[in-house]
Parts: structure tokens; sequence; C-alpha cells
């Protein structure tokens, strides 16, 4: 297996089999989110500028995990940040070559960036979602089209919901993101109340928030230190997410999750039946009856 690192993945594919089909971040080109490092991989580590692995090293590398790991794995993750921007061919074969290679594979996801998903066509989505690419990773981050500008996100909200409901009806799950704190202290309330709704619009299967932190020389680290961007304290981060979620309206079963390390107060439960539990214990937080992760337990 080969490695270009360092590489990120989502906590629910702690116990997949990670196989990098391309390096970096796909929206190198716009200079990547500012508060990603990412951002600083493309200026500082040319190993991780961003390229699509030729097929061949991708299916080398899927003989090399079934030597080393045997038949039975049952998930696959796609590294690095989206491989979902590569050619559906290539991307069709790949998968196919994983369920041929491992009998008991039971589904491959990867990250997906809503400008990509909008850039393939209906028909190319079905193809990989029949083929077995199963969930998409969406990095939403908020619901405010000001704090998307701020942060050099490259989609707004509309084009955001649109790819959602896109990838939806072409038969993936989606697990969407979100970061709270994204806002800062001028932005927070319209941070969280309309990633709410983004959230009620889109409908997802899955939800995860993870808390900012801040990664030294990003535009955002530069926006603090001149205090032109102004950081939540833990208590503010939790009145965000109370304010989030309760403006989050599904009608669909939606797991929710802050089990991500970054997390201050690591909760879960599935909206919108648990909604009033998890207010609950939010709450309970904010007055200093819940234990809260500590500091030097948080990490990216």
């Amino acid at each position: 297996m080969n490695y270009v690192e360092p590489v990120y993945r989502p906590p629910s594919e702690g116990r997949s089999l990670l196989v990098q089909c391309t390096i970096g971040c796909s929206q190198a080109a716009r200079g990547c989110c500012y508060f990603c490092g990412s951002y600083l991989m493309q200026k500082m580590m040319p190993k991780k500028r961003f390229r699509v692995r030729p097929i061949k090293e991708i299916l080398d590398d899927i003989i090399s995990a079934r030597l080393h790991y045997g038949e039975r794995v049952r998930r696959v993750f796609l590294l690095d940040s989206n491989a979902l921007v590569m050619k559906t061919e290539d991307l069709l074969t790949i998968i196919t070559a994983f369920y041929r290679t491992f009998p008991y594979l039971e589904r491959v996801s990867t990250y997906a960036c809503a400008i990509d998903i909008l850039r393939k066509s209906e028909e190319d989505l079905k193809k990989l979602s029949d083929a077995g690419l199963k969930i998409l990773y969406i990095g939403v981050e908020s619901g405010d089209e000001q704090v998307l500008q701020d942060v050099n996100k490259g989609v707004n909200v509309e084009e955001t919901i649109k790819a959602s409901k896109k990838a939806i009806d072409a038969g993936f799950i989606i697990s969407i993101t979100v970061i709270l704190g994204l806002g800062g202290k001028k932005r927070t309330k319209e941070h969280a109340i309309n990633t709410g709704k983004i959230i009620s619009a889109i409908n997802p299967h899955y939800l995860g928030a993870l808390t900012l932190m801040v990664v030294p020389g990003t535009p955002i680290h530069d926006k603090i230190r001149k205090k032109e961007f102004l950081q939540l304290d833990t208590h503010k981060l939790l009145e965000e997410m109370k304010l989030m979620v309760e403006n989050i309206n599904v009608n669909r079963d939606c797991i929710f999750r802050t089990n991500h390390a970054s997390n201050y107060l690591p909760i879960k439960g599935t909206l919108p039946q648990d909604k009033a539990k998890l207010l609950d214990i939010i709450k309970q937080a904010l007055e200093n009856k819940v234990p809260l992760r500590p500091e030097f337990l948080r990490g990216l």
C-alpha cells in the first residue's frame, strides 16, 4: 500500500481500508478553504499538491491490500479529499475491482465536494451508486452565505442543497459535516440558525458536527491574530450547538453525532425523535452538570 501522508478520514471510517485515489485537495486551484490544513499543504508540501493517481497504481494497491488483509475486508474509504473529482469511468473501474477482490465488501465511501456532484450527470451518479459507491461525505460547514464566503468555501447554500439532493436522488447515503464556531462571535447566531435550516433542507442520513480548531498559518489563523475573527469560548460553542439543533427539522431518520475529537461535548442521537433529549443534554452541559472533554484530549 502506498500513501502520501498526512491522510484524513471520517471517524466512522476508522475500521475501513483506506486507498488513496487522489492526493491533496481538489479545490487547490481556488486556494482551499481558509480554515483547512490542506491550505498549507498546497503551499508548503509539494508532494501533497492535488493530483489524481494513475489507475494502475490504485489497482496495484487493491491487490496489495488483498495480500496483506485477506479477502474479508468489509469497508473501503477512498482518499484524499475528493475522489469524486475523478472521471466516472475510472471510478467505476476502481469500485468494480474492489468488489471483485473482496467478496465480503459491504460498501465503498468517499468525501465529495458539492461542486463535483453538480458536475456529474444524474446518469453517472446513478452508475456509481449502483456499482457500490454507497456513502458520500459532504463538508457543508455552514448554512450561512456570509460564513461560506468568508472561509472561501467555493460553493453557496443553494448549490450545496441542490448537490446534496441530487446525490440522494441517485441512491447515495449522504453524511453531512458542519463546523461549530466557524462564524466566530460576529456570525454565531446566523451560523447556527442557517446551518440548522440547510440541514433541514438537505434532509441527510447522517450529520456530524466538528468544532473549529485553528491551524497555524491558515488565513483564518491570520484573521485571529489581527483580531478580525474572534473565536467562541466553550460556553458560546455549546449555545451555538443548541441553537443549531433547535433549527433542525428533518423528516427522515438522521443519525447525529458530535464524536469527533475536536468537540467538547460528545453526544449522539437520531433526529427528529431524539431532538428533545439532545437539547436537554446540551442544556445540562451549559449548566455545568455534564462533564466536557478536557482540552488535552481534543484534536483534529
